[in-house]
């Protein structure tokens, strides 16, 4: 009788391994999750009407915090903001006659949004230090921000002369952002 039991409990033991050896619930999160670094994907499309807001939008703060720059800022930020407000209006100007042309089918922004506007109206409220730590602080993020759209587009944009045309200006605006960090 003894044998049978040992018989039995190893048998049991055998069958409940696997129970065992299963993997944890999935209700329970893993002890270490993947880690995103909260940046799009240079690979998801993006609509043209979306495109040409946010290009826009960087580009009219971009030239309207560079008039301040030329105003406000130190001696690096006026040299930079000159070259700012001229590049910026003419990429503007250039999505516009796109648009008046009819190859490209989206409206055109014409003034700030509110996000925008709120920042330079903070920019325009400060001074010395203040004003050039958050123009900098500005500049790179804007100029991050667009790249990133910029890239986005020329790889799957739906509008062909909007795709060459992000393509174009991408180095320019590299140069902007490697121009911005200087200031820093």
């Amino acid at each position: 009788m003894k044998a049978t039991t040992v018989v039995v409990a190893t048998a049991c033991a055998l069958l409940s391994a696997p129970v065992f050896a299963q993997a944890p619930s999935q209700t329970n999160p893993p002890a270490n999750p993947p880690r995103t670094t909260g940046a799009a994907s240079t690979n998801a499309p993006i609509p043209t009407s979306d495109f040409i807001n946010k290009i826009v939008m960087g580009d009219m703060f971009d030239a309207q915090s560079a008039r301040l720059a030329e105003r406000k800022g130190d001696s690096g930020e006026k040299t930079f903001a000159q070259r700012e407000v001229p590049d910026h209006t003419k990429f503007t100007n250039e999505i516009k006659a796109m648009a008046s042309s009819g190859k490209v089918h989206a409206s055109v922004p014409t003034s700030l949004d509110n996000e925008h506007q709120q920042k330079l109206d903070q920019l325009q409220k400060l001074s010395g230090k203040p004003f050039d730590e958050a123009y900098n602080k500005d500049e790179v993020q804007n100029h991050e921000s667009t790249i990133t759209v910029l890239q986005q587009y020329a790889q799957n944009g739906d509008n062909s002369d909007l795709k060459q045309w992000a393509s174009k200006v991408l180095p320019e605006m590299k140069q902007h952002l490697t121009n911005a960090e200087k200031l820093k």
